[in-house]
């Protein structure tokens, strides 16, 4: 069942205020403490597994991060080196960065930079690469100002990815496609369906050099 971050995250402060008891549904952590940082308190964790649902979907999201800390009048877990897991049925991303913060009252996951993807999904396997990535956990969309992936003897450049039980869905503002003997094109859409099908617009731009 789809959990939303900001339910956990009630959970979370509520536990930090008292007794700093995470139960291991929501937070796995080899350690935990409160500290005074210029008089605010801090919680910090080490070593966390966190899991999440997006919204009205099987998809699971979980991030492990060596490290996770919040301000006390923040909505904000910020997280050190973390390693996203997205899964659903015929879907599994690994994802990887070098830090990013779970903003829990928008549903939102934001990875700063040197992001990296490998994964299958629908039969396929991808690879990728992006300076920064949001995940919506409410649209079930991946979101990059360049996001570069590499399906079959394709590079695709993207602006977001859509997560649907039976595709996955491409989109750019253009999205460059680019193949294995360096013809480029451009589009707006790209799907991949579930059979591990490509479908591309019945018409490309082809770019001009």
């Amino acid at each position: 069942m789809p959990k939303s971050i900001f339910l956990y995250l009630v959970a979370l402060f509520f536990l930090i205020g008292s007794v700093l008891f995470l139960s291991s549904f929501f937070l796995n952590s080899s350690s935990s403490e409160l500290i005074k940082q210029n008089n605010e308190i801090v919680f910090e964790a080490k070593n966390i597994s966190i899991n999440l649902g997006f919204k009205e979907s099987d998809f699971v999201l979980k991030v492990k991060s060596s490290m996770i800390n919040s301000l006390k009048e923040e909505k904000n877990l910020y997280v050190f080196q973390p390693k996203i897991d997205i899964s659903g049925k015929n879907t599994f991303l690994k994802i990887t960065s070098n830090k990013g913060t779970i903003a829990y009252d928008k549903n939102l996951v934001q990875l700063e930079n040197k992001t990296e993807i490998s994964g299958t999904a629908n039969k396929k396997i991808i690879s990728g690469k992006a300076g920064k990535i949001d995940i919506d956990l409410n649209k079930r969309i991946l979101s990059s100002n360049k996001l570069i992936l590499f399906i079959d003897k394709y590079e695709i450049t993207v602006n977001e990815i859509m997560l649907n039980e039976d595709e996955m869905v491409f989109k750019g503002s253009p999205l460059y496609l680019r193949d294995n003997e360096g013809l480029e094109t451009e589009t707006s859409l790209v799907k991949l369906k579930s059979n591990g099908e490509l479908i591309f617009p019945s018409k490309l731009n082809i770019k001009n050099y």
